[in-house]
Formats: C-alpha cells, structure tokens, sequence
C-alpha cells in the first residue's frame, strides 16, 4: 500500500494533490425494467414435469418473471500533470428483484481503477462480487434421493486489463481474471476457481461506429472435488473457450442515437466421468447469445437504452435424454433509463 501511494505522489510530480483532486464527481442512477420467459433456464420436458411436481419450481408459480434493476454508478477523474495521462476511479452498486421469484432476488457490485496514459493505452484492475445468486432447487444427494433444497452461488472476481493501439483506430485488450465462484451450502461440492484469459481486437469504423472480437479461454477447478460426502464424488471441472462480436452503429437511425448487436458463443468442455452416471458423464454444453439494443440520448442528463436478448444453450451428451432435459431457450427483454448527475463542489 506504502508503494502505491509513493507512486501516486511520484506521478503527481511534486505538485499540490488538492489540486488534482479537485473537479466533479460524476453520478448516474439507473433504473432498468424487464421481462424474461424462462427465469430457471428449464427445458421442454423440465417444464412438463413442473406441472406434477411444484416443489422443482423451488416456490414460483410461472416459469417466466418481470424484473428489475436498480443501480447506482460513481465516476471520478484525476488528471495528471501531463494532460494525456489520469487516473478514472469507478465504482458501481446493483439490486435485482424480480416480481414472479422471490429466490432470485440478489445484489452485485463492482470497483474499477483505471490509468490512461494516451489514446487506446490503459490498465485497468477490477473486483466485481456478485452475492448469493439463485440459480435455481436441485436434490441434495448427500441426504436423500429427492429432497430439494434451493441452490445459491457467490462470485468474487478480480481481473486485470491491459490496452495498447496496433493502428490508427485499431487496438487490443488482453484480459487475465481469476473467479471464485462459491456454493452456499449445503451444495459446496460446486464450489470452482476459475482462471480465464481473453484477448479482444476493437476497431473503430469512421463515420458508421465499431467493431470487435474477443477469444476467451478458461479452466474452472473444482476444488471440492472428492472433499464433500457422496455428492462431492463427482469432478465438476470444466474448460471454456468463447468468443464473441459486438458492432455499433453510431450515425443513428431516425430518432435513435445508436444501434447495436452482438453474438456470443461458449464452448464448455467437463471432466465429470463417472461410470453409471448417465446424466452427469461426457457431458459438453454450447451457449449461444444474440443481443439487440437501441439508444437514445434525451438530453445531456437523460439516456434511454432497450435491449432484446435470445440464448440457446444446447447440451451435448451420448445419451439422448440427457440432451432434451438439459438443452433450453431464453428470451429477455428490458428498458434502462439512466440520468446524470454531476457534484462539484470546488
């Protein structure tokens, strides 16, 4: 800690650090308001079993739900000596409630410092927490052959960023993050580390908007593997590659600022093997997502942005059966609006 504040001072070059504290904090509160069909991510035939058997919906009466999203994001830039060069501090806090699953009711949070020192140069670290997310009522086989129990997981992650230009309007992002993605109980024989790297190529098309893609790969580690009762007998780790290509249109259509799209593709490879256990064994997943939004700036406080996202996950496996039960669609749909609030004090 001593080191960094050494280094801040040593970049403030002798200079009077009030002064570079100085200057607005920027606040934006948001508000996003949204609908998502298949909230439990159930397949055809776990939507038919649901109607002879409730206790698998974990307490919600419909398979879909209308949610929202409350949000508050705090901005502060120093500038440095050299004007190319600051230091941006972010920080923002959600909270989630969706009306027809109490269960999935959750908060998250993040934390960002950025140093720029000129254009598309930057490194960045982050902590993001996500906090007993609800995925959704799974058998605890330590106990019984039936007996459900609600299934939560928490995300503490940290990830550095490193960006550099390769040309004019052309530069790269190369990503490093280490996840720990923790099992509230009595499921912690899920509980994963996970390692991941991505390098992402952006490129800024004059006069219409951007482009970009980002390869991503990933080991997860299972690091309750064989450390549980009966049910931690089982290897859940996995590896991942993924990829994934946004474009913006920025010249606007009609009365619309900005137009987006996106798709993403996640391979997901497991290790479980275990001989008996159809359900579980060579057992791959392909998770496709295609995103649409628009954008509208209403004035300089006011941003309204609407969103539609389709997501396939098809489940690859030797046995059929397995493949139906845990294949599914998903369709989400929301509204955010945003407004801008700036504090200056000085």
């Amino acid at each position: 800690m001593k080191i960094i504040i050494l280094l801040f001072i040593s970049l403030l070059n002798g200079q009077n650090l009030l002064d570079y504290l100085s200057g607005p904090i920027t606040f934006r509160i948001g508000l996003i308001n949204g609908y998502d069909d298949n909230v439990l991510h159930f397949s055809d035939i776990e939507k038919g079993q649901a109607s002879t058997n409730k206790n698998i919906m974990g307490g919600a009466n419909t398979f879909d739900s209308h949610f929202s999203r409350y949000f508050v994001v705090g901005e502060k830039r120093i500038h440095l000596p050299n004007r190319n060069k600051y230091i941006h501090f972010y920080t923002r806090t959600n909270i989630s409630n969706y009306s027809q699953n109490e269960n999935r009711h959750h908060w998250s949070g993040s934390l960002k410092t950025t140093y720029r020192w000129g254009p598309y140069k930057k490194i960045a670290y982050s902590l993001r927490h996500l906090n007993s997310y609800y995925t959704r009522h799974y058998i605890d086989r330590d106990i019984s052959n039936n007996i459900l129990q609600p299934c939560n997981f928490t995300d503490r992650e940290q990830y550095m960023e490193f960006s550099y230009p390769i040309k004019r309007d052309q530069w790269m992002s190369i990503l490093l993050s280490y996840n720990q993605r923790y099992y509230d109980i009595p499921f912690i024989e899920f509980d994963l580390d996970i390692l991941s790297s991505s390098l992402k190529i952006n490129r800024k098309l004059r006069n219409i908007g951007s482009i970009a893609i980002l390869l991503k790969f990933g080991i997860a580690n299972n690091i309750t593997f064989g450390k549980t009762a009966k049910a931690g007998l089982l290897d859940r780790s996995y590896k991942n590659f993924e990829w994934y290509v946004p474009f913006t249109y920025s010249r606007g259509i009609g009365a619309l600022d900005k137009v987006g799209f996106s798709m993403r593709q996640d391979f997901r490879y497991y290790k479980a093997e275990e001989e008996g256990d159809q359900l579980h064994s060579g057992r791959n997943h392909i998770d496709n997502k295609m995103d649409i939004w628009v954008e509208k700036k209403i004035n300089e406080k006011l941003l309204v942005k609407t969103s539609l996202r389709y997501r396939y996950r098809l489940t690859e496996s030797q046995f059929d059966w397995v493949s139906k039960l845990r294949t599914f669609h998903q369709l989400q749909a929301w509204i955010s609006i945003e407004w801008k609030m700036v504090y200056d004090r000085y």
